[in-house]
């Protein structure tokens, strides 16, 4: 089948192509078992996370850490408890509105601070944590994710995340649960403070040059990689620029456009595009994850490229 969203390219992630699903790449490392829906009454439409699942809605539902009315929830702490609601207005069309929401609902990038008609194809973000509004979503099939695929970091290498500064807090975004344990931390979450921290971990990072040439090794929490020279550029400057920007805040430190890595890489072409950009960082993400090391790059529209970790030496 072809991309729900562009219907261009092959589905490859769900029913995503891999470029429609790297515009939701997130700073927050959620895993599938965090994000829940409830439909009673289906209207047709769904919102695709970043696996390629659509999570079915009804006319009316909420999207936020508590699952007490149709729609979607994210157990993640930088969700508000109800952070934004989908409509069907009397007229068939769909509206987005923010509830008051700590971290802020966008759509395709523009904060939403009124109701906003939302159309197929757009993408809904609560907080850092985006997702597709499509239509025609009952032609759609049930997506199964593979684990191996989604890991973004083994748990074993999860550490607490920083701050802006060296002030240091321990992650409080559920881990992987069970069917029967979603809903339990679902309820646990809600009786929490709001807490909208979504720092990002840390990770013990070094880059292994031969001085020979002919790219070199990654060595993430002691696994390591083998990437081409371009490859290993790649991952340098945008270990480079996270450390560089450590007074940003987690949400947009350490981007890298793509216009940037233009004019820095080796290319082994004389005309390198926004194309060659995209294959290259889905070349080291599959790299990575095949080495067991999970999906450390992150793209956002409009930012460009960065690590979804904090480098540190080892």
């Amino acid at each position: 089948m072809h991309c729900a969203v562009c219907s261009r390219s092959p589905a490859e992630v769900g029913v995503l192509c891999e470029e429609c699903r790297d515009e939701l790449a997130s700073p927050v490392g959620l895993l599938p078992d965090q994000v829940l829906d409830a439909a009673f009454h289906r209207a047709g439409v769904a919102l695709i996370d970043v696996w390629g699942r659509p999570h079915r809605l009804d006319d009316h539902c909420t999207i936020g850490r508590h699952l007490e009315t149709p729609g979607v929830a994210i157990l993640d702490a930088s969700i508000s408890r109800r952070h934004a609601e989908l409509r069907r207005a009397p007229d068939g069309q769909w509206q987005v509105r923010d509830l008051g929401s700590a971290n802020g609902t966008t759509l395709d990038d523009v904060p939403v601070t009124e109701p906003m008609a939302i159309r197929h194809g757009m993408r809904l973000a609560t907080g850092p944590i985006g997702f597709y509004f499509v239509e025609h979503a009952d032609q759609l099939p049930e997506i199964e994710v593979d684990s191996d695929i989604i890991t973004t970091m083994r748990p074993l290498d999860r550490t607490p995340a920083a701050r802006v500064g060296h002030d240091l807090t321990e992650e409080r975004a559920p881990a992987a649960l069970g069917a029967h344990g979603a809903h339990g931390a679902a309820a646990a979450i809600g009786d929490e403070e709001e807490h909208t921290d979504v720092g990002l971990p840390e990770v013990p990072m070094r880059v292994h040059e031969p001085t020979g040439g002919g790219g070199g090794l990654l060595e993430v929490g002691g696994v390591q990689v083998q990437l081409t020279t371009t490859q290993l550029e790649l991952v340098r400057l945008l270990r480079a620029r996270m450390l560089d920007e450590g007074h940003q805040p987690s949400q947009v430190r350490g981007f890298v456009r793509s216009s940037e890595l233009i004019g820095a890489l080796s290319w082994d072409t004389r005309e390198p595009s926004d194309n060659h950009v995209k294959q290259l960082v889905r070349r080291v993400r599959r790299a990575l994850i095949k080495a067991g090391v999970g999906d450390l790059l992150e793209s956002r529209h409009r930012f460009g490229y960065r690590l979804r970790v904090i480098p540190r030496e080892p």
